[in-house]
């Protein structure tokens, strides 16, 4: 290795004549890796890319704050994100959804495992790591910058498997990248110095007043709104990741420890992106740009 340069010897006995092959490492702005630990050469059926993929030590970071955040993941919300002062950022995930949906639609028309099939499959598979990335980008800067120091999820796996919301919605719940969202979080938390767990127990968290501690699904009104009987009335995934922080941190508004009851500032942000089109141009093939 030499530089950002990656050279691997292929040995003496290709017919090709082929001795080595080399590589540039591209990463983002700010990494600065020590030396490569693992690396591996792999080919891409369906793009005919050659990748080599790389697993390094990085310097670590200092962490930056002593502060806390909770996530409530969602589908319309991609990311409701609270913070010690009572803000929530909501992320949109109307965009992944809208990708998802449209290739959807194309696959339905073409041979199930086809080479078309698979390719159209593969450009989903970019477009929503694209729009993952830089929801989970913008977030973990955020963080930094108000001095974020762990970050607490809640945990998925037990409300997929205790709860049955048909085969439709339940097929749909299974499909989102939820753990590609937790894992990228994670290493670029890893990466700012940042803690990222995801154990909270979610159990009735969407459902529960933030206010008064009442437990009623009723609450839950139309168009993502929660509203209860005490008077606390905000928008639903508001209300749920606010409940994840109080059960994350053990903060009670309930007995007046914390003081989270105010009402919070909600930034909506919307990750942007080109969208999927359909280029005019002779024949069937469909092609989709970020």
């Amino acid at each position: 290795m030499e530089g950002d340069k990656v050279t691997v010897s292929l040995g003496t006995g290709r017919e090709d004549g082929v001795r080595e092959v080399s590589f540039r490492i591209s990463h983002r702005p700010g990494v600065e890796y020590e030396r490569v630990r693992e690396f591996s050469v792999t080919y891409d059926k369906v793009s005919g890319r050659i990748e080599a993929r790389l697993v390094v030590e990085v310097k670590a970071n200092p962490h930056p704050g002593m502060k806390r955040a909770a996530l409530d993941l969602g589908e319309t919300i991609l990311m409701a994100a609270a913070f010690e002062d009572g803000t929530v950022l909501l992320y949109s995930g109307r965009f992944i959804k809208s990708v998802r949906r449209y290739w959807q639609k194309v696959r339905a028309s073409l041979k199930p495992n086809s080479r078309r099939w698979r390719e159209v499959a593969h450009q989903e598979k970019l477009q929503v790591e694209y729009l993952l990335h830089a929801a989970t980008s913008h977030f973990i800067e955020e963080c930094v910058r108000r001095g974020v120091g762990e970050i607490a999820i809640g945990d998925f796996c037990g409300i997929r498997e205790s709860i049955d919301y048909g085969d439709r919605l339940n097929q749909r719940l299974h499909a989102w990248p939820y753990r590609e969202l937790i894992n990228m979080l994670k290493y670029k938390g890893a990466l700012a110095g940042i803690a990222v767990r995801d154990d909270v127990d979610e159990r009735n968290t969407s459902v529960r007043c933030h206010a008064c501690g009442r437990v009623l699904p009723s609450n839950r009104k139309h168009r993502g709104l929660y509203e209860c009987s005490c008077g606390w009335r905000a928008q639903a995934d508001v209300n749920g990741a606010l409940n994840i922080f109080e059960r994350a941190y053990e903060v009670s508004p309930v007995k007046g420890s914390s003081g989270r009851v105010a009402r919070p500032v909600v930034l909506s942000l919307r990750m942007g992106w080109h969208g999927v089109h359909k280029p005019k141009r002779k024949g069937k093939t469909l092609r989709a740009s970020l």
